[in-house]
Order: C-alpha cells, then structure tokens, then sequence
C-alpha cells in the first residue's frame, strides 16, 4: 500500500516535471491509492494535498512546510519524504534532498517513480 500511496503522489506532483521517459501511471489501482490514503491520519492526508498543490503552483517553501507537516504526522510514510526530496531538490538542497529520498526508497523499496533527477525542476 505504501508503495501505491508513493506512486499516486509522485504521479501528481510530477506532472509538472515529467521527463520523457518516466512511466506513465494510468495502471495505478485506484481503489487501492484511496484505500492507502485511508490509513493515514487525516492531518497528514491534508498536508500531502497541499503540499502536492504548493508544489504544482511552485511554491516550493511552502510545499516542503507541507511535506514537513506528513513527516512530523506520520513519519512512516513516503510519500511525505519524497515531497520533502522533491522540494528541497527545487530549492537547490541537494544534500537535504538526497537524505530524504534515501527515506523514502528505505520506506517504499522497489517504488519505481522513486528515482533522484539531476534537471532543474525550477524551470528556470
């Protein structure tokens, strides 16, 4: 489940970023995603949202606060960690970044959308 639950953020926050070879997730289960988000606390659930949603909008301090918060609810849960990997890579914290996504790949072994990028996810 946790691996479903990895997969369906990654999928959303990265629609902004998708490199050309990254797979696509339309086989996603969807019953099992919800039944995943089902058995995180509801603050963390939130949190994950508006942090998905900070960072499409780019907001990329505000998304970690966000991840931050998952993290801080449910520290278990990978999701939260990869957005704190994938924001802190946009701020330009490679170190922090990379220590994150060390967690989540700890967390969610074998999730396949869990793989480090070395572009600009700045866009700039």
């Amino acid at each position: 489940m946790r691996r479903l639950l990895i997969l369906a953020v990654a999928a959303s926050a990265l629609t902004a970023c998708r490199r050309p070879e990254d797979q696509t997730t339309g086989s996603i289960n969807r019953a099992e995603v919800r039944q995943a988000r089902s058995s995180l606390p509801e603050a963390a659930v939130a949190q994950l949202d508006s942090g998905n949603a900070s960072y499409r909008d780019r907001d990329y301090n505000a998304a970690l606060g966000h991840y931050q918060q998952v993290v801080d609810k449910a520290p278990t849960t990978a999701a939260g960690w990869f957005g704190i990997y994938m924001a802190q890579r946009a701020l330009g914290d490679s170190a922090r970044a990379d220590s994150a996504m060390e967690r989540a790949r700890s967390l969610a072994p074998g999730a396949s959308l869990i793989h480090p990028t070395t572009r600009d996810t700045t866009g700039s």
